[in-house]
């Protein structure tokens, strides 16, 4: 049995920080992972799908050319070598994260699948049903996460993607069905849309990313229309067959039946931690179904076994990934007193569809109910009035802020741009400070940017709130 100071189970987001980081502080660490070191991120998800997103931008900014004053013919194009550029840019960006560049960096690995033994020991599945026994004075578990798959009649049967597969095809599909609506199935499906599929959409829930801000659904599912993407919202699929190279799905929409036929399917309904394999009772680590139960610090019930990232439960992303990393990577080297909570302000989330769409805190919905309607301004910055929208030809969109009425303090926004995610932040820093929305109008904002929409936002509150108030008061 080899003994380590730090064991990270999980060569993701979480996982690499605290490795990498405790490593350069002198620890002897080793990161065991099961699979692809990187993760979701490097191998099934920001990576290979903004790489997909990029080609298929320029696929579609050749298809609008006309709008822009461009006279051509209709373009033709295959984008097989788009599906190639995306695992070339996988092993790349996997090739800095590897075994061999960790061990550079003072990291020793070890591939195959870990379980506790008890709270201080680990048996891992390496190769052929062989196990190495591992136990170390402190453990990190930053296993992550795998797609969710319903359980709809017949959907084990049949040859399904998802995003851990849907990067794997070698053509791109003629037409392609995709199972929720959610940010992996809305970018995806306008992806492939825009490199030649015809994709149809199915949401059994309210809409377009329907736990974004209502008016999300209005302009996405618009621009998806206007695309050529098929949608079916508020629907049950309840039967999938394949037969033949097809996908025969039947689906139940305002009590009307309907069969969708397709040459593939993508499922994107959610996703689920990797709790199952690593035996947590064993160690006795308090969990469910829905993650690991951990403190403000990221410890479990066990002190000296912490969690980061997806394997805590939702949300799944990969900066809170990393932020959990930094939080727990800080708590292990230094001392007791110095031990640092986990970061609880609000969270960025980016869609990244064209537009993209990007928010924060809470939504429209979430305020109402925490502090009620009357307490409340609410400011939206519609693009059709903005000039570098309108030079862009690109007016769908708009700025959202919610405010608590007469502070101007920030509680949620929701951008749809071009590159919201890019605006974002500049209101996520003023959450963060507790800098007032009516204190982003002195901000000097370069002409013309869409971040101007900001600007007009903060000068609402003067203008919708404060005066007709004053002006009130001297009637």
């Amino acid at each position: 049995m080899t003994h380590y100071q730090l064991v990270v189970i999980g060569a993701g987001a979480g996982g690499l920080v605290v490795a990498i980081g405790a490593s350069k502080a002198g620890k002897k660490v080793l990161l065991i992972e099961k699979g692809h070191y990187g993760g979701d991120c490097t191998n099934f998800g920001c990576i290979p799908s903004k790489t997909l997103i990029a080609s298929a931008e320029k696929a579609h900014a050749l298809k609008e050319g006309k709008e822009y004053g461009i006279e051509f013919e209709t373009p033709q194009f295959k984008a097989v070598k788009a599906l190639e550029r995306v695992r070339a840019m996988i092993a790349h960006v996997r090739s800095h994260e590897d075994p061999p560049a960790l061990d550079k960096l003072g990291v020793k690995t070890l591939t195959g699948l870990a379980s506790f033994e008890n709270p201080h020991e680990l048996n891992v599945e390496v190769t052929d049903g062989k196990f190495e026994k591992i136990s170390a004075d402190k453990i990190v578990i930053a296993a992550g996460s795998h797609a969710f798959i319903p359980p709809i009649e017949g959907i084990k049967d049949a040859p399904y993607l998802t995003n851990e597969t849907i990067f794997d095809l070698k053509e791109i599909p003629k037409q392609l069905a995709v199972l929720g609506a959610g940010p992996i199935g809305c970018e995806l499906a306008q992806a492939f849309s825009r490199l030649g599929s015809e994709v149809i959409i199915i949401e059994s829930l309210r809409g377009v990313m329907p736990n974004e801000d209502p008016d999300v659904d209005t302009v996405m599912a618009k621009r998806f229309q206007d695309e050529g993407i098929k949608l079916y919202t508020r629907c049950d699929a309840n039967l999938i067959s394949y037969k033949d190279g097809k996908f025969l799905i039947c689906i139940t929409e305002n009590g009307e039946h309907h069969d969708i036929e397709a040459e593939a399917l993508l499922v994107s309904t959610g996703r689920r931690p990797n709790v199952a394999d690593l035996k947590l009772d064993n160690a006795r680590v308090e969990h469910s179904d829905k993650g690991i139960v951990v403190d403000a610090y990221g410890r479990t019930n066990q002190s000296h076994i912490f969690a980061v990232g997806d394997i805590v439960g939702a949300p799944f992303f990969t900066h809170l990934a990393e932020n959990h990393g930094r939080a727990v990577l800080t708590s292990l080297i230094l001392p007791g007193p110095l031990m640092k909570k986990i970061d609880k302000q609000a969270l960025p989330r980016v869609t990244f569809t064209d537009p993209e769409v990007a928010s924060v805190g809470l939504s429209e919905k979430q305020a109402k109910e925490m502090y009620g309607e009357n307490k409340l301004a609410i400011y939206k910055v519609p693009f059709e009035d903005l000039d570098r929208a309108m030079t862009t030809g690109r007016t769908e969109g708009y700025v959202k802020v919610i405010t608590k009425k007469w502070s101007s303090k920030i509680v949620g926004a929701t951008i749809i741009a071009p590159r919201a995610g890019e605006m974002l932040p500049e209101l996520s820093l003023a959450m963060l400070y507790n800098i007032p929305l009516r204190k982003l109008a002195r901000l000097i904002h370069p002409y013309p940017t869409f971040n101007a929409a900001i600007r007009k936002a903060a000068d609402m509150w003067l203008t919708q709130t404060i005066l007709p108030k004053l002006r009130g008061k001297k009637s």
